[in-house]
Order: structure tokens, then C-alpha cells, then sequence
């Protein structure tokens, strides 16, 4: 088996449904839904379309550019990530941990065409590489 296939694909190892927003969705709230999902990142979406991604230190970034953070009543467009790179579910998992890592960030979404189906984060990279060291074992 070649090296990508031995890891699988994005959506062996992706988070179906990942929560999603819009980008009016006040700051705060964005906020309260992670931390109740106990989750790090937020898809942003306009209907169907991907707008953005959202996450817990794009909040740092904005509580540590004014403590006072009267910003977090502002909507999510304000401080999410434009255009975020994204990957489709037939991506090899190295080509995915390789965009997490070049990028320096957290999560990728994951999109079916124009639909999103769920987000690949650092922490299913480190699931599926776990996987394999275990496989050997």
C-alpha cells in the first residue's frame, strides 16, 4: 500500500455535521456555541456557500487587541478567516496534515462541491496517525 492510502482519507478521520454559523452571528454567541460544544472552530456559511471559519483564537486575537472586548457583539465576519482552505472527502490524510501544518492552522473544512460535510482538524490528524502507530503494534 502506498504511503497516502496507509493513512486513509479526510473523511475516515473528518467530524460530520460540523456546527455551523453565519457570519451576522454575533461574536459572543459564536463564543457560547463552542464552548458549549466544547469545540474550537466554527464553519461559517451563507446558505450553502462557505463563507468562512471561525475560531478560538480568532476570539484570543480580538480580546487581546482591546480587554475591554466590545467587539464581541460584532458579527463573526469581523474576525473569521475569508476563503478558508478546504479539502474534499476523498483527500489523503498527509496531503490534509500537510495543509494543517504549512498553513498554521487548526482545521480544514470539509466540502462535497459546494456543500460542506464536515471539518478535519489537527486533532483527527493526531487520531489517524494514532491509528496506524497502533496498527503496527
Amino acid at each position: 500500500m502506498d504511503g497516502e492510502g496507509r493513512y486513509g482519507t479526510v473523511r475516515d478521520w473528518m467530524t460530520r455535521q460540523p456546527a455551523v454559523i453565519s457570519e451576522e452571528c454575533p461574536i459572543h454567541v459564536a463564543l457560547g456555541k463552542m464552548r458549549a460544544a466544547d469545540i474550537r472552530h466554527l464553519v461559517v456559511c451563507e446558505g450553502d456557500r462557505l463563507t468562512g471559519i471561525v475560531s478560538t483564537r480568532d476570539v484570543r486575537r480580538l480580546v487581546a487587541d482591546d480587554p475591554r472586548t466590545p467587539g464581541l457583539t460584532e458579527p463573526v465576519r469581523r474576525i473569521m478567516t475569508e476563503g478558508p482552505v478546504s479539502v474534499t472527502p476523498e483527500t489523503p490524510v498527509p496531503v490534509a496534515v500537510r495543509l494543517l501544518l504549512e498553513g498554521r492552522i487548526g482545521a480544514l473544512p470539509v466540502r462535497d462541491g459546494d456543500r460542506v460535510v464536515g471539518i478535519f482538524t489537527c486533532a483527527d490528524a493526531l487520531e489517524a496517525l494514532l491509528a496506524v502507530i497502533d496498527a503496527r503494534d
